[in-house]
């Protein structure tokens, strides 16, 4: 059996003091002795005393926790965030607890119910559909952070990815090497990064001059096996792409994937771009070329918003707006004919 936790009045017993005084020892308040923080605090080691959070959230009204929402736990990329998160609320005596909705929006919206029957004291939130009917008023049960995401109707702060330079960068490259047929192979349309890169696709590729084709611009929900169906249904058009764009990670995964089993050569038989900077990307002989963001960054910013609420900041929603950029590598090249069939 696990021994009996020790309880803030046998600290107060070993340190020589009141229970009120191991209290705000353990909340840092001031107005208390080095004498008696110092044997307080040993105290707490010695007992191996654990504050009981349920009992101080009663009386503080505060958890001292912060929900993480996810669409899909196995995209780096949000790992990556609340790496950031993590780093700015942690050192403020915040915990994070992340929840993962599985890209299913009946299952985010039973998340949330949970999240805000535990009182958490706001939320970072990735959701899988922002269309999702009641979504904003289930937000607004929080202090919300929205990362990639715009809820319609929400009053939240959001941290977003200037997605379209980065994707006019890639297509300007990819033009100059004499690309004229390139595919953008996004993710859901129910959220903003996807749609942001499709509209800032379609407005570079006018630009540029590039022939419009419907074909070559796919909307999905993202995942490996579908990056590797929708790679191989490009390759086997009359006209296939000499270049793909992929937006998600996991399509990014399926893609490469795809290429590697129908032994594509890159970039010497397709020049290949991705959307953030992952193990596969790296690892990727040559190295894929990717649209770049701060990810880390992005979250510390996200948990700097948090405190500023939590701090009584009560000013309209933010939108932050941070920079994209195209990481040059190894996989993007001259193709192998300007017109005509892959392989010709």
């Amino acid at each position: 059996m696990l021994p009996r936790p020790s309880t803030i009045r046998e600290v107060a017993k070993r340190a020589s003091v009141s229970v009120s005084t191991v209290s705000r020892v353990l909340n840092d308040y001031p107005y208390v002795s080095e004498g008696a923080r110092r044997r307080v605090l040993e105290a707490v080691r010695e007992l191996d005393y654990l504050p009981d959070f349920v009992a101080r959230s009663m009386r503080t009204g505060t958890t001292r926790a912060v929900g993480f929402v996810v669409a899909d736990i196995s995209n780096p990329s949000f790992a990556a965030v609340a790496k950031g998160v993590d780093a700015v609320l942690d050192p403020a005596g915040y915990a994070l607890v992340l929840a993962h909705s599985e890209n299913d929006p009946e299952r985010e919206a039973s998340m949330l119910t949970v999240l805000r029957q535990r009182r958490l004291d706001g939320l970072v939130a990735a959701v899988a559909d922002e269309r999702a009917p009641g979504l904003a008023d289930r937000l607004g049960g929080f202090t919300c952070v929205l990362f990639d995401r715009d809820v319609p109707g929400s009053n939240a702060d959001s941290v977003i990815s200037d997605h379209a330079a980065g994707m006019g960068e890639a297509l300007t490259r990819l033009v100059a090497l004499g690309h004229r047929r390139v595919a953008l192979v996004a993710g859901s349309s129910g959220q903003l990064g996807s749609r942001a890169r499709m509209i800032g696709f379609r407005r570079h590729a006018r630009r540029l001059g590039l022939p419009a084709s419907d074909r070559l611009v796919i909307s999905l929900e993202p995942g490996r096996a579908i990056g590797a169906r929708v790679a191989r249904e490009l390759l086997a058009l009359a006209e296939p792409p000499t270049a793909i764009i992929t937006g998600h990670n996991q399509l990014t995964v399926g893609v490469l994937e795809a290429l590697q089993e129908l032994r594509v050569r890159v970039p010497d038989e397709l020049s290949i771009v991705a959307c953030d900077d992952i193990a596969a990307t790296r690892l990727h002989a040559p190295p894929i070329d990717v649209i770049e963001r701060d990810l880390p960054e992005l979250g510390r910013i996200i948990g700097r918003l948090l405190l500023e609420r939590f701090a009584g900041h009560d000013g309209p929603p933010n939108r932050l707006v941070l920079p994209t950029r195209l990481l040059v590598r190894g996989s993007t090249g001259r193709p192998r004919v300007t017109e005509g069939v892959l392989g010709a």
